[in-house]
């Protein structure tokens, strides 16, 4: 279903907003990632943001796009809002009470929208800090919350982690990416696989996460940070969360970011350890999704590369790299 094009997506937007008591006024495409993103306007100028479940990326696995995994989705938020002073995108219910509605064998899903800035990437300290007590405050509430019988989302595993490697595999089969920079992509998630698999699952360390929190899934409103799109959300270590951000803050701001965090929910003694092997296995899981993306190949080899002489380089060399060095995206 991800060879649709935007016309197509449009058509189930509307058939799709038929079935919610919105009185529609203006309906403009936004984006398409995990889905084909459109904001609506009502007459009285609320804004919603409707979800056409059809993902830009080819090899992004079926399991996003399942109405169970869906609606699980949206009892997490629902529960967020009432758990939490975060403000986040409200679930709405279609007129037959349900959150996902069914055009075919689409699947759609409408929330409020959140309004504020959002950004490529992180500007000043204030940001930092807020979005480290944003992550907290989402993991407080996982570790307290208790899903219902019903709930199910993926899991980020070491399962996970191994089909990034054999994609990475294929690629180099494929002549795609150089064999000795994914050989040293491999031997670190290798590395870092063992480590996670030594790891403690418990209500502190272990539960449903965000999964996604890079600059564009946060708005920000006077400096404090707002979590959207959480259509990665699963079961993952709750610093995976961190792990991911950290993607995107310069090492010599990640101690400040962890202190932050630290104030508002409490870390393992070996944090630095843990963060370094999720870092690796984030970085590899989300090539899963970038695989599948048209442009791929303009990017990936480059971006490979730098991870290969930087992060994952040091981290199978067995140095550090959380703090120090040239993250990958410079």
């Amino acid at each position: 279903m991800n060879n649709m094009n935007g016309t197509d997506n449009a058509i189930i937007a509307k058939e799709a907003l038929a079935q919610y008591d919105i009185n529609v006024v203006s309906v403009s495409p936004i984006a398409q990632s995990g889905a084909a993103i459109f904001k609506i306007e009502d007459n009285r100028g609320l804004l919603y943001s409707l979800r056409v479940h059809v993902p830009k990326s080819s090899t992004l696995e079926k399991i996003w796009t399942r109405r169970d995994v869906l609606e699980s989705e949206l009892i997490w938020l629902d529960a967020l809002c009432r758990d939490t002073s975060l403000t986040l995108p409200l679930p709405l219910r279609n007129q037959q009470g349900s959150y996902v509605t069914q055009i075919g064998e689409i699947n759609c899903t409408m929330l409020t929208w959140v309004p504020g800035e959002q950004k490529q990437y992180f500007t000043n300290e204030q940001e930092l800090k807020s979005t480290a007590e944003m992550t907290a405050a989402l993991h407080r509430q996982a570790s307290m919350w208790q899903p219902p019988i019903s709930f199910v989302r993926p899991t980020y595993d070491i399962a996970r982690v191994r089909l990034a490697l054999n994609m990475l595999k294929q690629r180099v089969r494929e002549n795609l990416l150089d064999a000795q920079d994914v050989r040293i992509l491999i031997t670190a998630g290798e590395k870092a696989i063992a480590l996670l698999g030594s790891l403690p699952k418990n209500k502190l360390t272990w539960g449903i996460s965000h999964n996604d929190l890079l600059p564009g899934n946060i708005v920000y409103v006077d400096g404090v940070a707002n979590p959207i799109d959480f259509g990665a959300c699963g079961y993952s270590f709750f610093l995976n969360d961190l792990a991911c951000t950290f993607c995107f803050i310069h090492p010599h701001s990640r101690q400040q970011y962890i202190d932050w965090y630290g104030k508002h929910f409490p870390l393992p003694n070996d944090y630095v350890t843990r963060l370094e092997g999720l870092f690796i296995t984030s970085r590899l899981t989300s090539i899963i999704h970038t695989l599948g993306l048209p442009d791929v190949n303009d990017w990936l080899p480059t971006d490979v590369q730098k991870s290969a002489s930087r992060e994952f380089g040091r981290y199978v060399t067995g140095k550090s790299f959380l703090f120090t060095g040239t993250p990958f995206w410079e």
